[in-house]
Order: C-alpha cells, then sequence, then structure tokens
C-alpha cells in the first residue's frame, strides 16, 4: 500500500510538472533587441538529490534553472548516469531568454535501473555552443525511499 502511495505520487508530480513546462514553452518569446548583447547565464544548483531504494528500477526527473541571459538555444542534459539509464527531454533545447535562476526552465527525465547501495554523482549539464556547464545531482540508493537532511555525502559508489 505504501509503494502504491509513492508510486502514486510521483506520478503525479511528474504530471503536474510536464504541464507547468507546456505552458512555459507555449509562452510566446520577447521581442529580441536589434542588438543582441553578449550571452551572460549560468546553469544553477539548487541542490538536487533523491533518495531511493536498493534493487528497485526509479523514475524521477531533475530540474534545470538558469541564471541570466541567452542569445542561442541552451541544449540541457545529464552525464556521469549509471549504466542502464535511460533519460528523456520533454522540452529541449531552452529558447533564447532570460531568467533568474529561480524559474525552471526544463528537467530531465530518467528512469533508473536497479542499482545497488551507494551514492551516485551525477551531473546535469547545459550548453550554448560555446560554452557547457554541469551541476551535480546526488542519488543515494538506500534500504528505503526518502532522504533524512544530511544523509547524502560527496563522492560516488559505483
Amino acid at each position: 500500500m505504501l509503494r502504491s502511495t509513492f508510486g502514486i505520487a510521483r506520478l503525479a508530480l511528474a504530471l503536474v510538472t510536464a504541464a507547468t513546462l507546456a505552458l512555459i514553452a507555449t509562452q510566446p518569446a520577447a521581442a529580441s533587441p536589434t542588438r543582441t548583447p553578449a550571452a551572460t547565464w549560468t546553469l544553477t544548483s539548487v541542490g538536487q538529490r533523491i533518495c531511493i531504494p536498493a534493487d528497485q528500477s526509479w523514475f524521477t526527473y531533475f530540474w534545470i534553472t538558469i541564471d541570466g541571459t541567452w542569445s542561442t538555444p541552451i541544449e540541457v542534459g545529464a552525464r556521469n548516469l549509471p549504466p542502464g539509464t535511460t533519460t528523456s527531454l520533454p522540452h529541449a533545447p531552452i529558447p533564447p531568454g532570460s531568467s533568474d535562476g529561480h524559474t525552471v526552465l526544463n528537467l530531465v527525465a530518467m528512469t533508473l535501473p536497479p542499482l545497488p547501495f551507494g551514492i551516485y554523482q551525477l551531473e546535469l549539464t547545459a550548453s550554448d555552443g560555446v560554452r557547457t556547464q554541469s551541476v551535480p545531482v546526488t542519488i543515494q540508493v538506500q534500504e528505503t525511499w526518502g532522504c533524512a537532511w544530511g544523509s547524502a555525502t560527496a563522492g560516488a559508489a559505483r
């Protein structure tokens, strides 16, 4: 019963997030000025992590937030994934624009294979074709679902 409740909650959260991103993506782009300023943007880290049970396949997603202004599309993704992980992007690339670093502009959805106990350090990436930036994401594989504050530490277990 508890596992199905978490499954329903995860599905509902994923659907709400996808709908929100769809609304953001359909907003008309602001008119660009005649002179395009140099791109000054930063992929922001919002301290994302998930703590999941060992030896179970798991669906999750991580948010992409950017602070600044950019004039070319930004491609996003993930690297250093555990073997067997699949990813998808509902809206890629992020079109030219600006953001304050607090708005979710995209997400990287992933299905994790059954993983052994340990801490896996992934990276979310963003690239405008000239520069690529990354931020860390932690997956802690443990006995049960849910993170206790201070339970995820740096390092990778592979």
